[in-house]
């Protein structure tokens, strides 16, 4: 008998196809720069999502580790949904690593953040007594919100409120393009007011491994470096990377 485990997406499979093109995969040492693989890879992730810059990470985690490192200095403040992923299902690594503080803004039952409650949230530098805020973070689709979806509009409106109190926007977007088909737009639109963005691979993409980090290129630059740090600088890992290329090809509009 076969048996359908739908207790999560991350239970998905490889494709016949993503092995095939792992076990001829082009490869070179990516801490150089050098894997052919991933280098495509990055390139075609950002070139879909519209930005400068991809960087290929372990996991969704890392991506959103590394985000907050690269915006954050140590007692900075990350602004971010009462039932996000990067608060509830992460080990607590933005504070631990990146030495930033969290604060809290409830999120509606589709994952929506009110755009005053974010306004209210966000403090400014200049007074030595709080920590200022530096980076508002959005989840799209919004996993423990039942997998709710953020409109363009919905992003836009906190992406003004964040922007012009000087913080940066991340969103994770670990299922993104789960939100693009259910919206029927494309990613790009989903992320053209964030300042970066990540999606995984090995979700519904069913890629075994990866999340990709997009932004401009110097966040891509700045954020590789913390990559390094981190222990996320990987050699040969095209193979990874051919799998993600396939997935990028047949699995989104499937």
């Amino acid at each position: 008998m076969d048996v359908i485990d739908l207790r999560s997406d991350t239970l998905t499979q490889p494709t016949d196809e993503m092995r095939q093109a792992m076990a001829s995969a082009e490869v070179g040492d990516d801490v150089y720069g050098e894997d052919p693989s991933i280098n495509k890879l990055q390139e075609r992730s950002a070139e879909m999502l519209g930005k400068e810059a991809g960087l290929l990470m372990a996991s969704g985690t890392m991506s959103n580790l590394v985000a907050a490192l690269t915006y954050c200095h140590r007692g900075d403040e990350i602004v971010m949904g009462d039932q996000a992923h990067m608060f509830w299902n992460e080990g607590g690594g933005a504070s631990a690593l990146a030495g930033a503080q969290i604060r809290l803004v409830p999120n509606d039952d589709q994952g929506r953040m009110n755009p005053a409650d974010v306004e209210a949230a966000i403090r400014p530098s200049g007074n030595v007594h709080v920590a200022p805020t530096s980076l508002v973070c959005l989840e799209n689709t919004q996993n423990r919100c039942s997998g709710g979806v953020l409109t363009p509009e919905d992003t836009a409106k906190i992406g003004r409120v964040a922007h012009a109190a000087g913080a940066s926007v991340h969103l994770d977007g670990a299922r993104l393009f789960n939100a693009a088909v259910a919206l029927e737009v494309p990613a790009e639109e989903l992320v053209k007011d964030v300042d970066d963005v990540s999606f995984c691979l090995s979700k519904a993409l069913s890629c075994p491994v990866g999340s990709v980090l997009c932004g401009t290129s110097e966040f891509i630059e700045n954020a590789n470096r913390w990559r390094k740090m981190v222990g996320g600088g990987m050699r040969q890992a095209g193979v990874l990377a051919a799998a993600g290329l396939v997935a990028l090809d047949t699995m989104i509009d499937r």
